[in-house]
């Protein structure tokens, strides 16, 4: 009796272990093949945040197929804690494993809003451009001359954005903010 027992728990163990490498192939297959996303975003991810809730707002957009795949995934591949704050392009098709990589490498943002100051001997231009995730080409949104008194009113920030959203991602001589709806 004592060896069937031991046969039939060897049998279960046995197919335990292929039910679990069957799941665990599932989902790197899930983690590395094309997204669901039909058209190219930007991504917003705010100073702060940790990958749950950057997981979640990818499969809220469409981006991904499962949020814990791909957080199992970032933390599989020792990613997870390397999250980057930023503004980043999630292209069409784009499998997690390449979203990952994206958001936790270091470097400018990707996507959203850039303000490009020119200052030059006898003039200082201000130029506001915004990235489109479809074409990938940066579209001029306003466009002025600095030394006029006051900015043109599309450019006066919304009374309710924090001054730290207006102020974030500085790098040498361009401005990037992030992407306001």
């Amino acid at each position: 009796m004592w060896r069937h027992i031991a046969a039939n728990a060897l049998t279960l163990l046995i197919v335990g272990l292929i039910a679990v490498a069957g799941i665990v192939a599932w989902g790197q297959s899930q983690y590395r093949s094309p997204g669901p996303l039909a058209d190219a975003i930007c991504l917003q991810v705010p100073s702060g945040t940790n990958m749950r809730r950057v997981a979640a707002d990818l499969a809220e957009r469409g981006a991904i197929t499962n949020a814990s795949i791909f957080r199992l995934g970032a933390e599989y591949a020792g990613k997870s804690d390397q999250l980057k704050a930023g503004s980043f392009l999630i292209r069409e098709g784009m499998p997690m494993e390449e979203i990952v990589d994206a958001i936790t490498r270091g470097g400018a943002s990707t996507c959203g809003t850039e303000v490009v100051f020119r200052i030059g001997v006898a003039a200082q231009e201000i130029e506001v451009r915004e990235l489109d995730p479809a074409t990938e080409r940066f579209e001029i949104v306003s466009e002025f001359d600095a030394a006029l008194p006051a900015p043109p009113p599309a450019l006066v920030p919304h009374p309710c954005r924090r001054a730290a959203d207006r102020g974030a991602g500085r790098r040498g001589g361009r401005a990037s903010a992030p992407h306001r709806p």
